[in-house]
């Protein structure tokens, strides 16, 4: 049905789709590289020529003259960011949730909207779902942001919320799934390793579920989570990395490599250093720096997204990101001012099974807190503290302090790694 009413309409989606898909296939043909460079150079001239903010930059001689934009630039002057060209058509909000700032929204025009919608169906493809199964959506559903019972039917969403995720409501969560009908899952990844963790204190004997797909969303997703998931439903979970303002910029392959494939179709990326505007080395981290090829009504050129990566080149020798560390002020560093890898916490903590859950703080240069939700008394503090110092360095200061519960941000998010030191 869907298919037959984007035919009617000229199949603006079934084209964008077929583009998406072709550029993975053929990203060193010549016809795929002179596409993306053909639509960069378009909205490049399409923002000079319309939008108030890129006005000044029609003598700019490549994409690397464009001045780096974050949210901050977008507020502050949000109406210049705006196409004159755009302004009297139809347009669509997208906002973020604001959960680790201030709210953000930008305008998005139809011809966006539809490449958006091809980018889900491609990626979610690409994870394993079969388009037009039931998609169970696990997130914080609320009167901002949850669909109506016939959009939701139509949609075949079933909207399952978290925000408080006690034994009962896991309890119905697990009786959806092991339902008959083809479903997939596309979650934050807290959700779903307290949903593993429920799986383990009750025993659960794996039951025929029909899950095809499983995604995971909006946080790092652990080797813990990864693990049972494939235990409980034999499905090897992907993690996508995306945002409200853009959309769907990298997923993991389904054959469980650590790396994402980046959307080179949709979007141009670059990876610059932490604090200057020059690409970094392949496998330096550094800021991911987004360019949007679709967005036209509000167009977002060299736009910091606030997260930390590194390329590395895919087994199609195609760049992808080697790991996705996350925001700038969600990762750590050592007392010696380096960076440190999530996954090098993760790891660390992951190995504690008697931890429900923890949240690592970094207050200072050589300060430290851990903060420890545990189903019982935790007997490894001193062994846990030998091998924090091991990696942050001897010098750290490391207290640990105890709580029922790590507190979930409005969005229902669970921030696992938190920095109060990198904005001082």
């Amino acid at each position: 049905m869907f298919w037959s009413v984007d035919r009617i309409k000229g199949g603006p989606i079934r084209q964008h789709y077929n583009e998406i898909k072709f550029h993975p296939e053929h990203y060193h043909s010549s016809k795929s590289v002179a596409l993306r460079e053909k639509y960069l150079s378009d909205l490049l001239h399409h923002s000079v020529a319309t939008t108030p903010f890129y006005k000044n930059m029609a003598n700019a001689a490549s994409l690397g003259d464009f001045p780096i934009i974050d949210k901050s630039v977008i507020r502050n002057n949000f109406e210049a960011f705006r196409s004159e060209s755009y302004k009297n058509k139809k347009t669509f909000t997208v906002s973020s949730s604001g959960s680790t700032g201030t709210p953000f929204e930008v305008y998005q025009d139809t011809n966006k909207r539809h490449r958006h919608n091809a980018d889900n169906i491609y990626f979610a493809e690409r994870s394993g779902f079969n388009f037009g199964s039931k998609i169970v959506y696990m997130r914080v559903w609320n009167t901002s942001n949850r669909k109506g019972s016939l959009l939701a039917w139509i949609q075949n969403i079933d909207m399952q919320d978290i925000s408080n995720p006690k034994d009962d409501v896991l309890s119905k969560l697990l009786a959806t799934l092991t339902g008959k009908d083809e479903k997939g899952i596309v979650s934050y990844a807290s959700a779903l390793k307290t949903f593993c963790q429920y799986l383990d204190r009750i025993a659960w004997t794996p039951l025929p579920c029909n899950l095809n797909s499983i995604i995971a969303i909006s946080e790092r997703l652990d080797d813990y989570t990864r693990a049972a998931l494939k235990k409980y439903f034999d499905i090897t979970v992907v993690s996508r990395y995306s945002n409200a303002e853009n959309g769907i910029l990298s997923q993991q392959s389904i054959d469980g490599s650590e790396g994402f494939d980046i959307n080179w179709a949709s979007y141009h990326i670059e990876i610059l250093r932490l604090h200057q505007d020059i690409a970094v080395k392949p496998g330096e981290y550094g800021r991911v720096v987004v360019t949007d090829l679709f967005n036209y009504s509000m167009p977002m050129i060299r736009y910091d997204t606030g997260d930390i990566a590194c390329f590395e080149n895919n087994k199609d020798n195609i760049p992808a990101f080697k790991k996705v560390e996350g925001r700038k002020v969600d990762v750590v560093y050592n007392t010696k001012g380096e960076l440190l890898s999530l996954h090098v916490i993760g790891s660390l903590m992951a190995k504690y099974s008697d931890l429900k859950q923890f949240q690592f703080i970094q207050e200072g240069k050589t300060d430290y807190v851990i903060r420890l939700n545990t189903a019982v008394e935790f007997q490894s503090v001193s062994q846990l503290v030998r091998e924090c110092k091991a990696c942050l360095g001897e010098n750290s200061h490391i207290q640990v302090a105890y709580l029922d519960e790590i507190p979930l941000l409005a969005s229902g998010k669970r921030r696992e790694v938190v920095n109060n030191y990198s904005n001082q």
